[in-house]
């Protein structure tokens, strides 16, 4: 019975110190941010894993650029925020390829004979030029204002040229000749209409996002222009013309010996829009242009 009651006592004592504290507690009124969105000022490097890319050189598709997913001759792609709801984006490529070949050879010795009438080669000359450059620039207005969640729309053009030239000369020791150049040159005007959504990730600079849309190009150009000087013996003849890898239908454009058809004169373009011919899942890592506040 002694016992009991002590802890009934116990029990009692307990259960008032406790509702004292529960009465007595405050709470911490604190407001978690889920992320954080880039205002004016702001910009971003954009990084891009393609679902759809349909943007090579092929005049059968219609896509832009694929966009930089860290690989050899992808473009570098930004974005600037101009002001809370409008953004630049901006996406540049430019590749350069020389090469250059010389060599002369060494006069007739006993250990390296060489007949002085043979078609051996005494002067080689190896040469290649190749230059692709592609400019792209547009606006994207964006809707919503959450910090989560933010849905765009905007618009795009893009340029390109792109140059591949080669120059193979050649000359013997009976004197003869084969200077043969080979130059194309391309052209690429483009248009884009997309649209897109981000999500922002925590209070990380970061957002994850999708974007599609509408895509137009124009190509220009693709021929090839060949530039011949041939001698052989006491006669010398020299030429030029154009030819192309394949025709408007995609075939490989041949004559009937199985070598490139030749053309006087010969012109290409080719024009194709469509949707969904880019679609891309973007991540962007935000930073500030602005100047640091001092406090």
């Amino acid at each position: 019975m002694k016992k009991l009651t002590l802890l009934t006592l116990c029990f009692s004592f307990f259960s008032a110190g406790l509702m004292a504290q529960l009465s007595t507690r405050e709470n911490y009124d604190q407001k978690l941010r889920l992320s954080t969105r880039p205002k004016a000022g702001d910009a971003s490097l954009q990084f891009v894993i393609p679902i759809i890319d349909l943007s090579s050189s092929d005049s059968t598709n219609a896509g832009l650029y694929k966009g930089n997913s860290l690989f050899k001759s992808d473009f570098l792609t930004y974005k600037y925020y101009l002001t809370d709801q409008n953004v630049l984006r901006m996406a540049l490529r430019y590749t350069v390829a020389n090469a250059r070949m010389e060599g002369t050879a060494p006069d007739s010795t006993f250990l390296n004979p060489i007949i002085e009438d043979s078609q051996e080669i005494q002067t080689d000359l190896k040469r290649l030029q190749q230059r692709d450059f592609a400019l792209a620039g547009g606006l994207e207005k964006h809707f919503s204002n959450s910090n989560i969640f933010d849905v765009y729309a905007g618009g795009e053009l893009m340029v390109g040229l792109g140059k591949n030239k080669r120059i193979d000369q050649e000359e013997y020791y009976n004197g003869d000749k084969m200077f043969v150049t080979r130059t194309t040159s391309t052209k690429v005007l483009g248009f884009g209409l997309v649209t897109g959504f981000n999500v922002f990730v925590a209070e990380l600079p970061i957002s994850i996002g999708l974007e599609y849309g509408l895509t137009g190009k124009w190509m220009f150009g693709g021929r090839t222009k060949v530039e011949q000087e041939m001698t052989v013996g006491t006669i010398s003849e020299s030429g030029e013309w154009y030819e192309q890898e394949t025709d408007a239908f995609g075939d490989e454009d041949l004559n009937l010996q199985g070598n490139p058809q030749q053309y006087s004169d010969l012109s290409r373009r080719s024009f194709n829009v469509n949707t969904n011919h880019n679609v891309r899942l973007n991540i962007h890592i935000y930073f500030s242009t602005r100047n640091a506040v001092t406090r």
